[in-house]
């Protein structure tokens, strides 16, 4: 399996970048001291020339190496510090325990599963790219990531027929909201089928299945309340019973936004307090795919464009977990399962689209930190999974991290980028991402990483890993 990133314009690989860092060294230790010998007139010994141009750079290489690694090592722990504070330490709650993740689905641009998409990154080709229908002010096509299961108009008339039905006729969604919603049906659907398998029993008792929707933050109340419900009633339509279905009220409301993380942690502290066994699915979803926010982004000056590449690219999708507490998982035989360890996380005091560059060290101090708790060490991971997008800010951070933590990992083969496939689509790139770390730590039989830093305040690491992979305690 092989991956691939983008980066804006191209990077000097660290090795080179060694090489060409000691050789300056060798250069001008060796220019010095050759001038100092001919304006002195001096004929060096042999115990001389050994140290003056070999000694002398060597140490002057390995004190700069030396030197190099003590403050790396210092801005890890300084990055590690936000999440905790000094004066709360002694009293700071123990993490949760890890959640397993039984299934996935998505729709994405670039295919209708995770190992389409996962193929499509290997072979070089899920980003974005020149939309047939949305065009800038000049009347050029603009760069989208489309998805082409977002149009499905019998379903449309579906959920018109069903809202008319449950007195919401003359509710109306928008062009985007449709292609959305459509979307998360799709993703809804295939996870309900696997877990109505293994879950509903002849007599159609079940656990209670929680389905949290993560939509867009911006949508209406009453979109809001509708778009769970119908997809609450897809669950049912799958085969489970709909008295035992739960929608929490807090992510129907609507609310200024609410971390993906945050859905996470709140299920991994109730599968480490409740008795009875906990199975949710986290289901996201989000298009922008339309002219009205090509239009709204241009006039705001967030529009991607060439004179304009710090801007957004509209991008949809959809993407789906089933989660358990890894008691249950352990007794489900037709599910292969991860585990996904709480997130270390901290938030940024400025927003990354407005400071210069931010510092990658603090997502190595939050790798260092999830990793501790799980008693795996650093160098045992082997993929990299971020919900990064094409911006430059997040790819050098995205990439600084890496180079820096995990100096073996191929930037190509061992590093994905789900921003660049699903383009802007609110909190669907995390929970693809966590969706691909699952394939890939099935596939390397090996963790992975998976890394949010699209968020202009947020930044989270969570440690993906196999249930059969005894932990390494030694670090």
């Amino acid at each position: 399996m092989s991956q691939s990133i983008s980066l804006p314009g191209q990077q000097i690989p660290a090795w080179l970048k060694n090489m060409l860092f000691g050789g300056f060294v060798f250069f001008i230790c060796w220019g010095g001291i050759i001038a100092y010998w001919r304006m002195n007139k001096s004929a060096p010994g042999t115990s001389e020339i050994l140290l003056h141009l070999f000694a002398l750079p060597a140490a002057l290489l390995l004190a700069f190496w030396a030197g190099s690694k003590a403050l790396h090592s210092l801005k890890m722990a300084a990055a590690a510090q936000p999440s905790v504070q000094p004066q709360q330490a002694a009293s700071a709650p123990l993490p949760a325990p890890p959640l397993a993740i039984l299934a996935a689905a998505l729709r994405s641009p670039h295919g209708a599963s995770v190992d389409d998409l996962a193929d499509a990154i290997a072979a070089n080709k899920a980003r974005a790219d020149l939309d047939r229908e949305l065009i800038d002010d000049d009347g050029f096509p603009v760069m989208s990531a489309r998805s082409a299961d977002a149009g499905d108009d019998q379903l449309r008339e579906e959920v018109s027929d069903w809202l008319t039905r449950n007195g919401m006729a003359t509710l109306r969604f928008s062009e985007e909201q449709w292609r959305a919603l459509t979307l998360a049906s799709g993703v809804t659907s295939d996870l309900v089928m696997r877990a109505t398998g293994e879950f509903v029993a002849p007599d159609h008792s079940a656990p209670m299945l929680q389905l949290m929707p993560t939509l867009p933050p911006d949508w209406p109340a009453e979109q809001r309340r509708a778009a769970s419900l119908w997809l609450k009633y897809t669950a049912t339509q799958f085969g489970w019973p709909s008295d035992r279905i739960d929608v929490p009220a807090d992510l129907i409301a609507p609310v200024a936004d609410i971390a993906p993380s945050a859905i996470f942690a709140r299920l991994a502290r109730e599968a480490g307090t409740t008795v009875s066994p906990m199975l949710a699915l986290i289901v996201a979803c989000a298009s922008h795919i339309g002219q009205q926010t090509v239009d709204e982004w241009a006039a705001k000056g967030i529009l991607f464009t060439s004179s304009q590449p710090h801007g957004l690219i509209p991008g949809e999708g959809a993407a789906g977990v089933l989660v358990t507490n890894r008691t249950r998982a352990e007794t489900i035989e037709s599910m292969a399962y991860v585990l996904l360890d709480d997130f270390a996380e901290t938030r940024l005091d400025a927003s990354a689209d407005e400071v210069k560059r931010v510092d990658a060290a603090l997502l190595g101090g939050l790798a260092d930190t999830v990793c501790k708790r799980a008693a795996v060490r650093l160098p045992t991971i082997s993929m990299i999974i971020g919900d990064a997008g094409h911006r430059p800010s997040r790819v050098y951070e995205l990439m600084g991290f890496v180079s820096a933590t995990f100096p073996l990992l191929d930037a190509t083969d061992d590093v994905a980028q789900v921003g660049t496939a699903t383009g802007t689509a609110g909190a669907v790139p995390f929970i693809t991402g966590l969706a691909l770390a699952r394939y890939y730590v099935l596939e390397r039989e090996a963790s992975a990483l998976f890394v949010s830093n699209e968020d202009p305040y947020r930044r989270a690491v969570g440690l993906v890993r196999s249930a059969l992979a005894l932990p390494l305690t030694s670090f």
